[in-house]
């Protein structure tokens, strides 16, 4: 798959180095993850645990931008299998996502932010399979990488420099491998939509 130029890093750099006086930030946060579609996706995935992360800065204008990386340890819907007393095989699977994101914010209260941020990168998503036999070990596993796209936006309650609050994003990826599903060459294809609640904090260097 093809991806096309992108000049969102570029714009993160003009944002956060032109801004003199940023707000710089570092945000943690952890949630859910709620698969919507497509039908490929929503038929492997069930709701997982993510956790994010961003750092970041805002200047005055309330443009900035940020880098980010989340992870979600995927909850499948076949996690593995049992042979009776030959043996059993487990199945997990990790979506790590690593993206560039243009970021708004705005006053809307005294303590009150709202925030929304737009960002591409990487979707990278890691399965595997282990278990016995009779008696033999298996172990597989293979890694994909395809196209991250996310939108997010949320609501920020602002105590000294420290902001408490959530987020609800829309991370869509896309993976079009096709293999045999033997060790290191699994298929991975589908186009994925997702929901995230997310909550954590966000702490400021001003």
């Amino acid at each position: 798959m093809r991806l096309p130029n992108v000049t969102l890093p570029a714009a993160f750099v003009m944002l956060t180095a032109g801004a003199a006086r940023a707000d710089s930030f570092l945000e943690l946060e952890g949630g859910l993850s709620i698969p919507l579609g497509d039908d490929s996706w929503s038929n492997l995935a069930e709701t997982s645990p993510n956790l994010d992360a961003k750092v970041g800065a805002v200047g005055t204008s309330g443009l900035g931008g940020m880098l980010q990386v989340d992870w979600t340890p995927i909850n499948l819907n076949n996690d593995g299998a049992s042979f009776g007393g030959a043996g059993g095989v487990d199945i997990a699977a990790h979506r790590f996502r690593f993206l560039a994101d243009l970021g708004f914010q705005h006053r809307v209260a005294p303590k009150l932010i709202l925030s929304a941020r737009v960002g591409v990168g990487l979707d990278l998503v890691h399965a595997s399979a282990s278990g016995t036999f009779l008696g033999a070990t298996i172990s597989s596993s293979d890694t994909n990488a395809g196209f991250g796209f996310e939108l997010g936006g949320g609501l920020w309650y602002e105590i000294g420099d420290i902001h408490v609050g959530g987020e609800l994003a829309l991370p869509i990826a896309t993976h079009s491998k096709h293999g045999d599903n033997s060790d290191g060459n699994y298929t991975f294809d589908y186009t994925s939509y997702d929901v995230n609640l997310l909550f954590g904090v966000r702490i400021l260097s001003r």
